[in-house]
């Protein structure tokens, strides 16, 4: 149990650290980045000992959409890319969850079973803004007169096929340890 503690203590730091880099680096490079072929980016120099390379790239399905905002005058990556980052800040926040309930000692519980859900649902969310998110902002473009010629887009890509088999799996995975949980109860009734 102690094993469990310890990485459980450690994935969470991840976690956070993880969560922390990608919030920052979305937040430097929309304020900082430089727009050019489908996404946002930024290079940075240490003093001439190292350099960094961030980005914020828009999945194909949604390069076009970011292409025709950037050419009417509007921030595709604060349009865009803030609502692609809020999938992956509730995926942390839900794993976070979960390696705090196994730092418990709590590892077969419903509590295990729910942070795993939840994480499926996220991705399952994920997959219907994939698709309908640009539409809804070209909608909305057109009705407020922000510009003019932004098309709709609909597509469905692999990016979205693999959102379904994630949450499949993390669906697959908590309804497993939930069925675990019910049998260890039942195993207690019956002793």
């Amino acid at each position: 149990m102690d094993r469990i503690y310890r990485l459980s203590k450690w994935i969470k730091g991840l976690l956070l650290l993880l969560s922390l880099m990608q919030l920052g680096s979305y937040i430097a490079v929309m304020f900082s980045g430089e727009y050019r072929d489908g996404e946002y980016a930024m290079s940075i120099d240490w003093w001439g000992y190292f350099s960094s390379f961030l980005s914020v790239s828009f999945e194909s399905s949604w390069q076009a959409l970011a292409e025709n905002l950037y050419s009417a005058g509007l921030h595709p990556g604060i349009i865009l890319g803030s609502v692609e980052i809020l999938p992956y800040l509730f995926i942390y926040y839900f794993l976070f969850q979960l390696f705090s309930l196994y730092q418990q000692g709590q590892v077969f519980t419903s509590a295990n079973f729910r942070c795993l859900t939840r994480i499926a649902q996220v991705f399952l969310v994920w997959i219907f803004v994939s698709l309908f998110y640009p539409m809804l902002v070209a909608y909305f473009i057109h009705v407020t007169d922000l510009a003019d010629g932004v098309p709709g887009y609909f597509t469905l890509g692999s990016q979205e096929l693999e959102y379904a088999l994630f949450g499949l799996i993390f669906y697959c995975i908590g309804w497993v340890m939930k069925q675990a949980v019910e049998l260890q109860a039942e195993a207690e009734l019956t002793i």
